[in-house]
């Protein structure tokens, strides 16, 4: 097998035990109190039962067994070192060889939000130790592939309430996608780099993914030219009093302030909190920085800036007639400026993004009304941004008119005999 093969053959199988692992998780969390789910190796053994792992439901909880050597057929039996290698995975030991007198497989007892977990353990099992090279050797009931190679249905989106343990740079993006995604109308996606940026009305929060560990560090520049090192400093410390978990640094003439959080074990929902609390104040922080550090600055003019009265009169059209202004005339607001476009939009998300808290709060204080009212702002928001990004397109795809430029003449326009 030449290495180009090689390296896709590795790739495939990856892909195989990930798409079976995400099922077999999806599975486990919606098991029904009493059922039983196994995952054996297919095919026949003579004496003796094929290697298997088995999950059964209780009340919220999950217990998982591995096969031990009681029930094993011969040709698969384990030695020592598989043995420790279940337990290293994070089963326990059985206690006796007869099942009428203690446990007689390798077990572990979970919580049944915890069926990723559980999942990740039955995998590992399956492959480390019972040594089953592709998912499609498994009898899972179901779950199992049918062929290599074969197009698998789209795996359902990580639960935020469930716990995940991402083993890999990719994995702890998946992580993230999951917690992130009802930030956004539209899923940010991560750059060249490998980061992801939170836009805020004003600044971006940056996700970063470390490439040897399971950390993520959320970070974002708050200011940049700070001239009074001393004053910056004192701030930079009242923040790291005041703001418990995150730290503020001065370096390079910038403050900005970061988060960094392992992902070993991690629920997605607090992990979008982490973001939430960020996105939700560095605004805040660096508006109140800039006052701070900049008090001789000249004051501003009280006459309204470009794009506050572009904003304004999309606004006073708005409340005359509401979902009046179409993309056309969305264009001609703001001056057909794609700068002040995007502007408009990033504000308009982070509102829709406040009115979705909002009536998610309502909700889980039982206050029905004042949802309906936030998830009618929260479309309406939806819309809105929706027009301005097809304003965006009708600015961006516009023909680019010639400049008209004067011919030069040879002659004054008096000795030509002609006049324009």
């Amino acid at each position: 097998m030449d290495a180009g093969l090689e390296r896709r053959w590795d790739g495939d199988v990856e892909t195989a035990w990930t798409e079976f692992r995400r099922r077999l998780a999806d599975r486990l969390a919606g098991l029904p109190e009493d059922e039983l789910l196994l995952v054996e190796l297919a095919g026949e053994t003579g004496s003796g039962t094929r290697p298997y792992c088995q999950a059964l439901a209780g009340e919220d909880t999950l217990r998982i067994e591995a096969v031990s050597n009681t029930y094993l057929a011969r040709t698969h039996r384990l030695d020592a070192t598989q043995e420790e290698a279940l337990e290293r995975i994070g089963f326990e030991r059985p206690e006796a060889e007869d099942w009428s007198e203690g446990e007689t497989n390798f077990f572990a007892t979970l919580e049944q939000r915890e069926a990723d977990l559980a999942a990740v353990m039955i995998v590992r099992a399956m492959r480390e130790v019972y040594s089953v090279i592709h998912p499609v050797w498994l009898d899972a009931g179901g779950l199992e592939p049918t062929a290599f190679g074969e197009e698998q249905p789209p795996a359902a989106a990580p639960r935020p309430d469930l716990t995940l343990m991402p083993r890999s740079g990719e994995e702890v993006r998946e992580a993230v996608d999951a917690a992130v995604a009802e930030l956004y109308e539209e899923a940010p996606e991560w750059d060249d780099d490998g980061d992801l940026p939170l836009p805020t009305e004003h600044h971006v929060v940056w996700v970063s993914v470390n490439g040897a560990n399971p950390r993520v560090l959320l970070h974002c520049c708050l200011l940049v030219d700070v001239t009074d090192t001393a004053a910056a400093l004192r701030e930079v410390n009242r923040l790291n009093r005041q703001e418990f978990g995150l730290t503020f640094v001065l370096r390079d003439d910038k403050i900005s302030v970061c988060r960094e959080i392992a992902v070993h074990v991690v629920l997605p929902q607090v992990l979008r909190e982490e973001a939430e609390r960020l996105l939700g104040q560095v605004d805040g922080w660096a508006a109140e920085l800039a006052d701070t550090l900049a008090p001789q600055r000249e004051e501003r003019s009280s006459r309204p800036s470009r794009f506050g009265t572009a904003y304004a009169v999309m606004v006073e059209l708005e409340r005359a007639q509401r979902e009046s202004v179409g993309p056309a005339t969305m264009a001609r607001i703001f001056h057909h400026d794609t700068g002040l476009l995007l502007k408009a939009i990033r504000i308009t998300e982070q509102r829709r993004r406040e009115m979705r808290g909002k009536a998610r709060r309502a909700r889980e204080e039982g206050r029905s009304r004042d949802e309906l009212v936030a998830r009618s702002r929260q479309d309406y928001m939806r819309g809105l941004t929706a027009r301005m990004r097809a304003a965006l397109r009708l600015v961006v795809d516009a023909p680019v008119r010639k400049v008209q430029l004067d011919q030069l003449a040879l002659f004054d326009e008096d000795e030509a005999g002609t006049s324009r």
